[in-house]
């Protein structure tokens, strides 16, 4: 029988936490699946020195949310104590296991872009409540990145590895089902109609180009791949049906990677085979189904004589930036005509409008810690992990990422991962550079 701590550890508690999302998002039980999972996060903070089991339960609650028209008379009470529940019990863990802060190799990057951000109202036109507010978004990320990382125990790369292959299922599902729920799939293709409560088409890209690569690490590990790749074809098709143009110009540059990872010192046989026929199969349904893929056709060809204005939107953020290139014009750099917070729809041109050099300095160093994190041991599971980064940052050239919470939480907690399984082997590494550096200096 399985202990109960390897059980927060399987694959099995990952597979019955995304089933539960599942269920949740389809028959839209929020109400009751977010309390519980909260209950459960809280309980895990708690008495779990080890908070790895934490990581499952927080992104698959960003999953189960199917609803989003709330006004704010009809918000739930649980949307409130969301953040309330989490910090307290992140508070309590540090406090009750002594947990050391601010120690990570992120650092330095996060407090230089704290500073710039704080720079940035110099030349903000209005500093109010709403300000602060989303100032105080960036020191959660923060928050986060501290406790994960200082909170971890061991090499859970492999976990992690399986919890992205598992999410990636799940968002996948969701985007099938909700196809097959919508009363007529050509017109939601023609009209990009795309939400899943949690997010629209651009944000539903951006988590699959983050998970699709798990699956591709196991069917590198698998000696008979076909069904892997099977699920490899379904998660892409998925991500096409999201229509979203950024997000399949970034998958296409990941997947060129992946192909090359895949295939890289192995048997072609299998791997080629599988591929083959899947695409077979994926031709035969497009057949059957020519309707809806001519309509998804039609407005992918209408797309590519179209930027969508984010050519203008990119110049108005090198104007900014020319006019205010030290600090940026702060955090509302750009609002539309109704005065709301709008994003500039890439990530450097963004943090340069909004926190000038030094912003854009501070976002250098964090992307180059990131990779050299990721890179500081180079096997298959961390190279499938870099380039799940670097997909989620060349989705950033044409839609805001890094600066998004939700993919800036998962980012940290990745980061996260990969840091604590580089403390385990930092003096293994060590000890062999010294023996190696001995062996030269007696030759």
């Amino acid at each position: 029988m399985m202990e109960p701590r390897k059980f927060f550890l399987s694959p099995y508690y990952l597979g019955l936490l995304s089933a539960i999302t599942l269920c949740v998002w389809y028959f839209q039980l929020e109400t009751y699946g977010l309390p519980l999972f909260l209950l459960i996060l809280f309980v895990i903070f708690v008495f779990f020195k080890d908070v790895t089991p934490a990581v499952p339960v927080l992104l698959n609650a960003l999953f189960m949310i199917s609803r989003t028209e709330w006004s704010l008379d009809t918000i739930p009470l649980y949307l409130y104590l969301t953040p309330v529940a989490i910090i307290l019990g992140m508070l309590i863990h540090v406090l009750r296991f002594r947990v050391k802060f601010f120690r990570g190799k992120m650092t330095f990057g996060i407090a230089l872009m704290f500073v710039a951000m704080l720079l940035s109202t110099i030349n903000a036109e209005f500093v109010d409540i709403n300000y602060v507010f989303y100032a105080l978004i960036g020191v959660v990320y923060a928050f986060v990145y501290f406790f994960f990382v200082n909170s971890m125990e061991g090499d859970r790369l492999e976990f992690l590895l399986q919890m992205l292959f598992a999410l990636g299922i799940l968002v996948s599902l969701e985007v099938l089902l909700y196809y097959l729920r919508v009363d007529d799939i050509i017109y939601a293709l023609e009209n990009k109609t795309i939400n899943l409560g949690w997010g629209i088409s651009n944000y539903v890209a951006t988590y699959l180009i983050i998970f699709i690569p798990a699956t591709f690490y196991f069917a590198k590990k698998t000696k008979i791949d076909i069904p892997l790749i099977f699920i490899a074809l379904f998660e892409t098709i998925m991500l096409v049906f999201t229509l979203s143009r950024g997000g399949i110009i970034a998958f296409s540059v990941e997947l060129i990677m992946l192909l090359a990872y895949l295939f890289a010192n192995r048997n072609w046989f299998y791997s080629l085979g599988g591929f083959l026929i899947a695409i077979g199969i994926l031709v035969l349904i497009a057949f059957l189904n020519a309707d809806m893929f001519l309509a998804m056709f039609d407005r992918f060809k209408r797309l590519l004589l179209d930027d969508t204005g984010r050519l203008e939107i990119w110049a108005q953020a090198l104007q900014v930036f020319k006019e205010q290139p030290l600090f940026g014009a702060g955090i509302f750099s750009r609002l539309d005509e109704f005065g709301n917070f709008r994003m500039y729809h890439n990530t450097v041109l963004h943090v340069m409008a909004s926190f000038g050099i030094i912003g854009l300095v501070s976002l250098l160093v964090q992307v180059f810690m990131m990779f050299k994190i990721a890179l500081t041991r180079i096997n298959q599971k961390t190279i499938v992990i870099t380039i799940a980064l670097l997909g989620a940052q060349a989705h950033g050239m044409v839609d805001n990422i890094y600066l998004m919470p939700q993919f800036m939480i998962l980012l940290f907690i990745i980061v996260a991962f990969m840091e604590n399984t580089n403390k385990l082997y930092l003096p293994i590494m060590t000890a062999e550079l010294a023996a190696k550096g001995k062996k030269w200096s007696h030759a």
